[in-house]
Formats: structure tokens, sequence, C-alpha cells
């Protein structure tokens, strides 16, 4: 770490082709991501069904559905990223 640190500030430049190697999460961290961000939209999804029931609070049940559509949306995302 130290050294890598020195040898940015030095302004030596390392093989680029280590430089262009993407990062890439590995498969569990992937499922693990998706299935946090599906499981908080749903719950969101879930909290807005009930919040709608209630009197004068359709403005707060569509900003939970609304969030719970994206957060569904980017586990989705992160599963095939």
């Amino acid at each position: 770490m130290i050294s890598k640190i020195t040898s940015t500030l030095s302004g030596e430049e390392k093989n680029t082709q280590e430089k262009e190697r993407a990062y890439e999460d590995c498969l569990p961290c992937k499922i693990t991501g998706a299935l946090a961000f599906t499981s908080l939209g749903g719950y969101a999804l879930r909290e807005a069904t009930i919040v709608n029931k209630l009197p004068g609070r359709s403005k707060t049940a569509v900003g939970l559905g609304v969030a719970g559509v994206a957060f569904i949306s980017a586990g989705l995302y992160r599963l095939t990223m």
C-alpha cells in the first residue's frame, strides 16, 4: 500500500494493463447485494400498501412505492452488473 502511494506521488506509472483491469465482484457478493436491495424494495412496497390505507397519507404511500420500485431495480441491476 505504501509503495502504491509513493509511486503515485513520484509520478511513476505502473503497467497500463494493470490499470485497465476492471474490478469484478464475486458471485456471492453480487447475490448478497442484490438480495439486500430487493428485500429493502419489497419492504418499502409492503409499507406503502399499509400507509395507503391511512387517511391523508396517499403522498407518503406513493413516495414509498417509488422508493420500493427503485430499490428493486437497483437489486436487479446489482445482480446483472
